[in-house]
């Protein structure tokens, strides 16, 4: 009974002892965005886009402190030129982020494809893809030391 009860007491003192693990935080942030904007066309003619912009983020901060960022992003919208030619796009995509803990810096790389489509034309050609890169790079006192945006477009 000693025996048994000194074992117990054994295991009760490692497991105080043992620090608690940090539990991982997540949060969760919805935004609907409005997007206004005008471009040139493949067949030259200006129209201008109107659509949303829905971003759901999800960031988990794990034990180590480490943050781990999933934005899930859906764009859609429509536009008409001035001769009545109708354009649509609709898009989605991911984007990931991971940020070391204790690491004040941010360096982020994003690159996305949207294709507007000519709606009714009996040719792909008139269709614009829209190639985007952003580049960003903060320092540790929040200065953005580098930033990087270009945009290509192409009629496919």
């Amino acid at each position: 009974m000693a025996l048994a009860l000194a074992a117990s007491l054994l295991t009760l003192a490692v497991v105080l002892v043992k620090p608690a693990q940090a539990q991982a935080e997540t949060t969760t942030s919805t935004d609907r965005s409005t997007i206004n904007l005008g471009f040139f066309t493949c067949t030259n003619e200006l129209v201008f886009l109107q659509g949303t912009l829905q971003t759901v983020g999800h960031t988990t901060i794990d034990a180590n402190g480490e943050r781990h960022t999933t934005f899930h992003n859906i764009i859609q919208g429509r536009g008409e030129s001035a001769n009545g030619a109708k354009y649509v796009y609709h898009n989605t995509f991911d984007f990931h982020e991971n940020f070391p803990a204790g690491d004040p810096n941010y360096n982020v790389t994003y690159t996305q494809a949207v294709k507007l489509i000519r709606q009714g034309s009996v040719s792909s050609t008139d269709d614009l893809e829209v190639k985007l890169l952003i580049h960003q790079t903060l320092n540790s006192q929040g200065e953005l030391t580098s930033e990087i945006l270009k945009a290509e477009t192409e009629c496919t």
